[in-house]
């Protein structure tokens, strides 16, 4: 699976990648009935500076998204702010046991063996992959010199890795498309395109 190619544009602005809501329900009364659910896969939106209309990668960036956006592609993409983690984390992550569920993912530094705790910090709103699992996992709790993390959303049935899968901290890509209807840029003849949002959705 191709990254998402950002060698054509690099965005001004983007959200910070937003997690399905719940269940709503509103009696007479003003009294709520509020559920979870199970979806998971975020979305956010980047937006782009203005770009001259003339310029060959202006055009091939366009026609990429054009492209993109028809075939309905599935593609990594790191988010623009979270690249990098707050913590720092030391070692080298494994999964310590395999297909594990619910909030609390166990770890170890050992590529096999004993579980060893991970040297160093991870920070809440850092986000983590595990090898053979297409959803990214936000850490829900400061964890230092640790055995298990915290995570967010929950590990489920299906989600299933290895005994020593290897989790990843730094560079986290996410798997992800376009949705809704992205919006192109307008400009006037041979001048700067302005206005290019595009909208991303995780795809477990």
């Amino acid at each position: 699976m191709a990254d998402f190619d950002r060698t054509y544009a690099v965005p001004s602005g983007s959200t910070w990648p937003k997690f399905p809501t719940g269940l709503d329900s509103w009696g007479q009364s003003g009294k709520p009935q509020l559920r979870t659910t199970t979806q998971i896969g975020r979305t956010w939106e980047e937006s782009y500076p203005p770009m001259k209309a003339s310029d060959p990668n202006t055009r091939a960036f366009l026609s990429y998204i054009n492209q993109l956006w028809q075939n309905r592609t599935i593609f990594t993409i790191m988010h623009p702010h979270l690249e990098t983690p707050i913590g720092v984390p030391v070692d080298s992550m494994y999964a310590y046991g395999a297909n594990q569920t619910g909030t609390t993912l166990q770890v170890t530094k050992n590529p096999s063996g004993a579980q060893t705790a991970v040297s160093g910090t991870l920070k809440v709103g850092d986000i983590i992959s595990i090898a053979g699992v297409n959803t990214i996992f936000d850490i829900t709790a400061n964890a230092s010199n640790f055995t298990s993390v915290t995570i967010s959303p929950s590990l489920i049935s299906g989600m299933d890795f290895i005994a020593y899968a290897v989790i990843t901290y730094t560079g986290v890509k996410f798997r992800a498309t376009l949705v809704e209807d992205i919006t192109l840029p307008t400009a006037s003849y041979n001048t700067f395109y302005e206005g290019l949002r595009l909208r991303f959705r995780e795809c477990p």
